[in-house]
């Protein structure tokens, strides 16, 4: 519309809507009455003109877009939410979650600038590698496993003989202290006593001094065991590594759209190894879980054994430790000096503290209960 020449224009002949801010401003300037809503629009665009905005901006699509914020708004905006979140996690820090042998060996290759197909030659030799080392594992532990079982069957069929007989010599040893709370004037029973205890003390000290030993040995058989865990970790930690190698080597092929020969066949061999190392992985985690059961199904035996000889002989249960410490040279000549052998000092201890105590209340007239057998 030209604008020069509009003496004669009413404001009803006019599309508000269809000017400029400029246009509308002239109009004013002209003598022509502007509706108001179209006069305070044009006054207020030109006053904060956007830099993506120009004079060329009519009313109607000035009022048809959806107005962004400023950058000076955004910003203002973004710095608040930022102070916000800080504020908010003030005295917190946040810690990167530790990357694992096989994501950390990726990460400084790819520092290093090798290619992907370098990578996925080095990570298939990797898996290979901790595949066999987690099949070797399994065998190993499942081979335990089956020593662990052959060990408590021996030891159950050699308690339960001894608990027979530390039984019988129990309730011998019973029936001679009786007979002396009865009265009967047997001059050898205090002797039949003493060597009825003593022989239940010896018993007693053999059977828990047994119990420790196989109780040392399967210790280090759980030790053994738990020390698997690290061979299964690698085997799948690089074996899921390989395979997510595989997965980027066949999507780049797809990405690029053309056909790498290399990159195919090194995409597939480092998926089959990956899973071969994940799948041995899982395999030693199963003989684990099932050795890890047979020890501890072992190690509950041996506790029951060592209070039912308690029960039966008045010996503690002892601890030994199984290692190569303890089956010095030393040991070995402790064990035959009778000053210095455990053994023999709670025999003769035994013996020497039931014969006084027994000679003592037989001579008061005190009756001899069964609280002297243990």
């Amino acid at each position: 519309m030209d604008v020069s020449r509009i003496e004669a224009i009413s404001p009803k002949q006019i599309d508000w809507r269809k000017l400029t801010a400029p246009e509308i401003i002239e109009y004013k300037e002209q003598g022509i009455d502007v509706p108001s809503q179209y006069l305070q629009w044009a006054q207020g665009f030109l006053a904060d003109v956007n830099a993506a905005d120009t004079d060329d901006t009519t009313y109607e699509a000035a009022n048809s877009q959806t107005v962004a914020p400023s950058a000076e708004s955004a910003g203002t905006t973004t710095e608040s939410t930022d102070a916000t979140a800080t504020e908010g996690e003030e005295g917190t820090e946040i810690q990167e979650e530790p990357k694992s042998p096989a994501e950390a060996k990726r990460e400084e290759m790819e520092a290093n600038d090798a290619s992907l197909v370098d990578i996925a030659k080095v990570f298939i030799h990797d898996s290979r590698d901790s595949r066999n080392d987690a099949l070797r594992s399994a065998l190993t532990m499942a081979i335990t496993g089956h020593q662990t079982e052959s060990e408590i069957q021996a030891l159950d069929n050699h308690m339960r003989a001894l608990l027979k007989h530390a039984e019988a010599v129990q309730k011998e040893l019973k029936n001679e202290v009786q007979s002396v709370n009865d009265g009967d004037n047997d001059p050898t029973a205090i002797g039949k006593i003493n060597k009825l205890n003593a022989q239940l003390q010896k018993m007693g000290m053999q059977a828990q001094s047994n119990l420790a030993g196989v109780e040392g040995d399967l210790g280090s058989k759980e030790s053994f065991v738990n020390s698997q865990s690290s061979i299964i970790f690698n085997a799948e930690d690089f074996g899921t590594e390989t395979i997510g190698i595989g997965d980027d080597l066949l999507a780049s092929i797809r990405g690029n759209g053309g056909f790498d020969l290399k990159e195919l066949i090194y995409g597939i061999m480092s998926k089959r190894f990956g899973a071969h190392a994940v799948f041995a992985s899982k395999q030693a985690e199963n003989v684990q879980e099932s050795a890890t059961e047979k020890i501890s199904e072992g190690q509950s035996t041996v506790q029951n054994y060592k209070s039912e000889v308690q029960d039966k002989t008045g010996v503690k249960g002892i601890s030994l430790k199984n290692d190569a410490e303890n089956q010095s040279s030393e040991e070995n000549k402790s064990s035959n000096d009778p000053a210095k052998n455990p053994t023999a000092e709670t025999d003769k201890a035994a013996s020497a503290d039931l014969d006084q105590i027994l000679k003592a209340k037989i001579r008061k007239g005190e009756n001899v209960g069964n609280d002297q057998l243990a």
